[in-house]
């Protein structure tokens, strides 16, 4: 689920290990951190100034059309900042014989920031709006009793925020920074699903959606303490949050006759959930060079699901004997530590352990799901409740070494994951003709692997030759289910690419060869347990990106992805099969062949 516009971030920041000692519950794996545009990050942190930036991007792979505006200006004392951007689109073309289905989209998002400085606290207010709404035409199910099939799709968030902050320059007895804020969010995907069906001649109608309306509050205090042999950086914080969680199922049927028949399947029981989290985090600086940096975390989590009564529901799962469970985590506290040597001004050298865990969601816990027999299948099945469902919890092991010299940088790292209590829909002993199914935690899995990255600036095969700028980054990894001794399907085969970069020595233009080569998914290395997933083969894809500066105002971007129109599967994609399609590597699943965008971009 995605509920955010890419265009209205100003930064992305990714951890790749576990982190919950920072993060809370499902930093299982790592984290993905966003910050939206704000008036510091347009006109400078004095907040004085005014800018403005226009872009708009052409993309021939989906047809679509972006634009974005960026907007700010302050006084010093008080300034704006606004991004809006506006989208509009086609389905995401393949390179297959199948085609996608057909689809229309389009999606707008608004963020605007007002600050307002105090000769001792910044406030900072958050208005932050996204809809999105999509109309497809289902042909790649349109088989058997389904005659045509119109699925509209409608994803909307709310977010308003109030953030205040003691400046950096004002001094403080017990700490020397403050940050408070304040977020209330509403976020909803609504959902209606057409079908003409030949069974019975009848009109069917599926209205589904599913809504989470959350209040959160946030608070830190930052404070440095230096000794004679040691330097501190301690950061305490606590968070806070209360959402509810609900959903609707509605079908509806139009006989040929006009009769109406109303089906009311309300799916999951609402649900309030509660998060309270605690954590401590330092960064300690020792050694006779101050070239050693120790920082331990540990963070003390509370969470809790208490699903509601509603009729409606009791009445729909009753004669399944479904029945709503509360849940409350039993991993307190999670724990977290990292060493860093400074070996010189270049070089250093690192080793860090980090706990995860992921607590089970509303949906997990009290979703409800019945597919009874119809006349095209005999298959019925029945998704319940698990009132013994457990966090998933993982630990983390990684050592590496950076180095950052005149013209190149080098990183080098290793890793071990260990994860237990994964949480998977499990097919469950039943009596009599219905399957059935429910969220349950499937034993122990471990994940090893490494990574590569290297880069050299302004490098020149001769001194009357232009100079380049080189890089590269390899990742491979390899995991496996300790229980059964099988290989993890969620693994990635091995990926390298390279880059070779120009850019023009007044700076008005440039360009990237990007290359990319990821390895084939052998039979062997797939688990087979949950039917028929094939391998795929290796691809060699190469991208070309270039820019040019035409005045002090204007920039034209554009590029050629795929340059050789390579034909070529994901395995994160081709993986997921099931449902209605016929395997994983459905002609339908391969990635786009030769496509370009274009961007033109004004500043003021």
């Amino acid at each position: 689920r995605i509920y955010f516009d890419p265009a209205t971030l100003s930064q992305i920041e990714l951890f790749k290990s576990a982190n919950s000692s920072l993060y809370g519950t499902n930093a299982m794996g790592g984290v993905v951190s966003g910050r939206t545009v704000s008036p510091a990050g347009v006109i400078g942190q004095d907040l004085v100034g005014s800018g403005l930036v226009n872009a708009t991007t052409y993309a021939s792979v989906n047809d679509s059309i972006n634009n974005r505006l960026l907007t700010a200006w302050g006084d010093g004392k008080k300034a704006v900042s606004l991004v809006y951007s506006f989208r509009a689109g086609h389905e995401r073309q393949n390179h297959g014989t199948i085609p996608p289905d057909p689809q229309s989209f389009d999606a707008e998002a608004v963020v605007s920031k007002f600050t307002v400085r105090t000769e001792i606290i910044e406030f900072t207010g958050t208005i932050d709006i996204f809809e999105q709404e999509s109309v497809t035409n289902v042909n790649s199910i349109e088989v058997g009793n389904n005659r045509s099939i119109i699925h509209e799709s409608q994803r909307s968030r709310e977010r308003f925020s109030i953030r205040a902050q003691t400046l950096p320059e004002v001094e403080f007895a017990y700490a020397d920074y403050y940050d408070l804020s304040l977020s209330i969010q509403d976020s909803s995907q609504e959902t209606i699903n057409l079908q003409d069906r030949s069974d019975n001649n009848l009109l069917r109608r599926r209205d589904i959606s599913f809504k989470t309306s959350l209040v959160g509050l946030e608070t830190s205090l930052m404070k440095k303490i230096d000794s004679e042999n040691f330097t501190h950086d301690l950061q305490i914080g606590m968070e806070l949050s209360s959402s509810a969680v609900e959903s609707k199922y509605l079908v509806t049927d139009t006989l040929q006759n006009g009769n109406i028949l109303e089906d009311n399947r309300k799916s999951m029981a609402p649900s309030d959930v509660s998060e309270l989290g605690i954590y401590i985090l330092d960064s300690i600086t020792f050694g006779e060079e101050q070239d050693w940096v120790l920082s331990p975390s540990l963070r003390f989590d509370f969470y809790e699901v208490k699903p509601q009564s509603n009729q409606v529901f009791m009445a729909n799962s009753a004669n399944v004997g479904f029945n709503p469970v509360g849940y409350e985590n039993e991993v307190w506290g999670t724990p977290a530590i990292s060493l860093l040597h400074r070996f010189n001004e270049g070089i250093n050298y690192y080793f860090s352990y980090n706990r995860g865990i992921r607590n089970p969601t509303a949906e997990e816990l009290n979703g409800f799901f019945e597919h009874p027999p119809t006349s095209s299948t005999t298959s019925s099945f029945i998704i319940d409740a698990n009132p013994n469902l457990q966090e998933e919890r993982s630990d983390s092991f990684e050592m590496g070494l950076q180095v950052n010299l005149a013209k190149d940088v080098l990183g080098v790292s290793i890793f071990k994951n260990f994860y237990d209590g994964f949480i998977d829909l499990i097919k469950q002993p039943s009596p009599g003709v219905l399957d059935l199914y429910s969220n349950d935690n499937v034993g122990k899995v471990e994940i090893h692997g490494v990574e590569l990255s290297w880069k050299r600036n302004e490098w020149k095969l001769d001194e009357s030759f232009p100079a380049f700028d080189l890089g590269l980054s390899f990742s491979w990894s390899k995991g496996k289910k300790i229980d059964e001794n099988l290989p993890l399907n969620s693994i990635e085969p091995w990926k390298l690419v390279s880059y070779v970069d120009w850019v023009s020595e007044d700076k008005s233009k440039g360009t990237r060869l990007t290359t990319t080569y990821r390895s084939e998914k052998k039979y062997d290395q797939i688990d087979q347990s949950f039917g028929e997933v094939l391998p795929i083969d290796d691809s060699l894809v190469f991208d070309l990106f270039a820019w040019l500066r035409i005045s002090e105002h204007w920039k034209l971007n554009g590029g050629i992805n795929n340059i050789t129109n390579e034909k070529y599967f994901l395995w994160s994609s081709a993986r997921r099969g099931g449902g209605h399609s016929t395997n994983s590597v459905d002609e339908k699943n391969t990635q786009p062949g030769t496509n370009a965008f274009v961007k033109l971009e004004a500043s003021f």
